[in-house]
Parts: structure tokens; C-alpha cells; sequence
């Protein structure tokens, strides 16, 4: 981000930043709404949950799946 606020980058390096950013969070507001339809279905219609993703860039923040494309 300081390269970029420096202006020592080119636009598509910028433009890749900015992207990954965004469709992390994007895929993490998801995970987060599959989540909320997944405790209802449980709470209210006696289905079981769905079992995690199994991979190590996918984990538990305060109860919530989120990516982390660093693990």
C-alpha cells in the first residue's frame, strides 16, 4: 500500500492489490451469509450444519468461516 501511495507502481499492479482485497472480503461477506442460512436451517428446520471446507486457507474468526489467502 505504500508503494501504491507513492506512486512507485503501475496501474495493473495497483488495480491486483485492490482486487484480491476486495474479493476476500467479498468471499467473506458470503461465507458469512452461508453461515446465518446455515443456523437457521439447523435452529428451525432440524438440519444438520455443513461441515467446514477442509483446507488451511479457510478458518474460524469468531464463530465465522473467512479466507485467508495467507495461511
Amino acid at each position: 500500500m505504500n508503494d501504491i501511495a507513492g506512486g512507485r507502481v503501475a496501474a495493473p499492479d495497483q488495480l491486483t492489490v485492490v482486487a484480491r482485497h476486495l474479493l476476500v472480503a467479498l468471499i467473506n461477506h458470503e461465507y458469512q451469509h452461508d453461515e446465518w442460512i446455515g443456523e437457521v436451517r439447523a435452529n428451525d428446520l432440524g438440519h444438520a450444519l455443513p461441515t467446514d471446507p477442509d483446507t488451511d486457507q479457510v478458518s474460524r474468526l469468531d464463530g465465522y468461516l473467512v479466507l485467508n489467502p495467507l495461511a
